[in-house]
């Protein structure tokens, strides 16, 4: 943060005269603009000063060949002070805008007026106040403002341009100075990097900070009318659930500001720490997307206390040792009948978090002594499709928790997605192609030539399994309500069926991965790629529509009310 104690800044407003405003087209943008610097200014002592263009009656010393002004001198010498009088002494249209108290002059305020183009007035006054630094805002972008903050740096003062309180009468040219001119000769900052630097922005009254929504939304009234949604850049599906709900009008977004750091990743959190209409940061929303507790799902070793029956035998090392009990050795029974998978405990990296093997003896070969993991043998029998290929269903499901923290309603997909490996399977096959698969496949379970026949019973057997597993977590308190805050989440399921009509359950995938509208190439997009994404915005737009319903939703869609549960408050 600028500490203000140290050098004497000032304000500069160049050209507020109604001359000048009647023609911006984001007239009524600035001057709110305005009143965040301002209220710097008056809380930090500043010297505020308003610069302006006026002339003498008849625009005396003005020479008609002059290239900005001369238009103005002929044209009076033809039509006289009573017709052409812009920027003039004495007429309304040169005076400082005076209809808002907050952003006039005060009576201690400075106002410096110029007949030329270049301000040399302002850069007197600003050395006699031994000013060192100088933020500048003002209506004309490419005259004024310009000339104002070329002057100043040539008289060696730190001079900073506010973009958003800056404005002109063509908005190319606006946008072409800011972006190419101004940081020729100053620093060009926004509006909320003015706030964070001086004061901070929590230092802010209510309406600055509502000003700076309005101004970073592009508009739209400042009212309670408005939902407001703020990205803060958490992993999920945050980013996709705020276009969706931009889809719907009436939502705009709502800035971030860092809320803290640590040695690795910078954390945002809505401008002033303000609670929204959504947010993926759940503190900071009035809809949390993310389930408190779903780490217990989450976790490989954790989320074994509520699969039971669904989970294969399941082996567990941490620092190194096993933890209960140990897998069998090499020479008892099936040992190396099947692959082993080593799976790092709170990992989902799609298969790049785990190591096969084919014998129990070749585990603590493959594993670093300061993590956790999880060991499993391959299923038994597995359900191949009918050219021998293994495969695994990607069971999407939908948990909400209703604010009051105790009831909780379980939705699952019947879009459920097949993810099939691309060879034939054989148990002695250790390759992470044949043995882990992750890619999901672009039709639907019931629709593929090969496995659609066990579509049917599958779904149903994975549903009630699915259930069965989510109502012990919510029993046991590990997954836990919000008072006074609605939660929702959208995840996955890994379910495998067997030959003898069983169905195994491996991970639940929080926030699995989803195919992303801005990573959509053209050139490299495929069929495959189409309905995945397809599929995805179809399933999560049907599923925000249940979780935050509103009058154009289309529900359930493609969701199955599976079970609706109670937990203790």
């Amino acid at each position: 943060m600028v500490d203000t104690t140290k050098e004497r800044t000032a304000i500069v407003i160049c050209d507020l005269q109604p001359d000048l405003l009647g023609s911006l087209k984001q007239r009524d943008n600035l001057l709110l603009s305005l009143r965040i610097p301002l209220e710097a200014a008056r809380k930090n002592d500043w010297l505020v000063v308003y610069s302006g263009l006026q002339f003498k009656s008849r625009y005396e010393g003005v020479p008609p060949k002059h290239k900005l002004y001369g238009a103005l001198c002929k044209l009076n010498q033809k039509l006289g002070d009573k017709a052409v009088h812009w920027f003039m002494d004495g007429w309304d249209g040169s005076k400082i805008v005076s209809e808002d108290p907050i952003i006039s002059p005060k009576e201690t305020d400075s106002i410096v007026w110029r007949a030329q183009h270049v301000p040399y007035e302002l850069a007197t006054l600003l050395k006699e106040k031994d000013i060192s630094k100088v933020y500048i805002v003002g209506a004309k972008a490419s005259g004024s403002v310009q000339a104002a903050v070329q002057i100043i740096m040539d008289n060696g003062i730190d001079v900073s341009a506010i973009k958003e309180c800056i404005q002109d009468d063509n908005e190319e040219r606006l946008n072409a100075t800011i972006d190419h001119l101004l940081p020729v000769y100053s620093n060009v900052i926004s509006l909320k990097e003015m706030m964070e630097d001086v004061g901070g922005l929590e230092s802010y009254s209510t309406e600055s900070k509502d000003i700076l929504v309005h101004l970073l939304s592009k508009g739209g009234e400042i009212n309670n009318n408005i939902l407001f949604a703020s990205d803060c850049g958490r992993r999920g599906h945050g980013s996709r659930y705020i276009q969706l709900l931009q889809e719907r009008g009436g939502w705009k977004t709502y800035p971030t500001q860092v809320w803290y750091e640590d040695f690795i990743h910078q954390f945002h959190c809505p401008l002033a720490k303000k609670v929204v209409d959504f947010c993926d940061e759940p503190e900071f929303s009035k809809v949390a997307m993310y389930l408190s507790g779903r780490e217990y799902l989450d976790e490989k070793d954790k989320v074994i206390e509520f699969a039971g029956r669904f989970m294969p035998k399941t082996f567990c090392i941490n620092d190194g040792k096993w933890i209960g009990d140990e897998p069998p050795s090499d020479d008892e029974d099936g040992a190396t009948d099947a692959p082993w998978f080593i799976k790092e405990s709170d990992k989902n990296l799609g298969g790049a978090a785990i190591d096969i093997v084919g014998k129990p003896s070749e585990i603590m070969a493959h594993i670093k002594k300061d993590q956790s993991y999880v060991v499993q043998q391959h299923v038994r029998e597995p359900l191949l499709t009918d050219d021998g290929r293994k495969t695994h269903l990607k069971f999407y499901v939908l948990l909400i928790c209703n604010d009051d923290g105790v009831t909780w309603t379980l939705y699952t997909y019947k879009g459920a997605l097949l993810s099939i490996s691309p060879n034939v399977w054989s148990s002695q096959d250790l390759t992470h192609d044949t043995q882990i698969t992750i890619h999901r496949h672009p039709e639907p379970p019931g629709k593929t030539d090969g496995w659609k026949q066990h579509w049917k019973s599958t779904y149903e057997k994975c549903k009630q399994g699915t259930v069965e597993v989510i109502s012990r977590a919510i029993e046991s308190g590990k997954l836990k309500g919000r008072r006074n805050k609605k939660q929702f989440e959208v995840f996955s399921v890994d379910w495998m069926p067997d030959n003898n009509g069983n169905i195994w359950m491996f991970e639940f995938n929080l926030s699995p991965a989803v195919a992303q509208r801005e990573f959509d190439d053209a050139a490299k997009r495929d069929a495959r790629r189409d309905y995945l994404m397809q599929h995805d915005e179809i399933m999560l737009r049907e599923a925000l529509d249940i979780a935050m319903p509103w009058d154009g939703g289309e529900t359930p869609g493609q969701w199955d009310l599976a079970g609706e549960f109670k937990s203790s408050a």
